[in-house]
């Protein structure tokens, strides 16, 4: 990846919704570099353009982060059924001994019982981690001056 490339990712990771003027403004690249790259970047690099949400003020007050050792003969069962759960945001094929991480929210303990229930039915080893406070977030790469060191 060229250092253009990456102020420009850099930006539209501050703000996806930041205009091009105002990118090249910032970094001296011209709009129509800039446009022609964020084309060609959309399904190879931008995999998807979304928002970061306050989950709490949606009434998603759980953040949960599990664990899963799986047998290994009902791992793509368990995989399906998780891909389906509404209340999965995020899960991810980990390794040292534990086989899928789960991020999950919830309105309530309930809810999180019901799922915790639900995966034992696959003879599931499960740790439940639950999250207290959003530290950082999605913040890789989106600091320009960051990004100019690195490339």
């Amino acid at each position: 990846m060229e250092k253009d490339d990456a102020l420009i990712i850099s930006h539209l990771r501050q703000n996806a919704r930041k205009n091009l003027t105002s990118i090249s403004k910032q970094t001296g690249i011209p709009v129509s570099t800039i446009f022609d790259r964020i084309k060609r970047y959309n399904g190879q690099m931008i995999i998807k353009h979304t928002a970061l949400l306050d989950f709490a003020k949606l009434g998603f007050d759980m953040r949960v982060t599990i664990v899963l050792k799986v047998p290994k003969e009902t791992r793509q069962e368990v995989q399906n059924y998780l891909m389906k759960v509404e209340h999965v945001n995020s899960m991810f094929r980990i390794n040292n001994g534990y086989d899928f991480l789960v991020d999950a929210l919830f309105r309530n303990m309930k809810e999180v019982n019901d799922l915790m229930e639900e995966l034992d039915q696959f003879k599931v080893k499960k740790e439940c981690y639950y999250v207290l406070e959003d530290l950082k977030r999605e913040a890789f790469m989106s600091d320009p001056l960051i990004v100019k060191a690195l490339y």
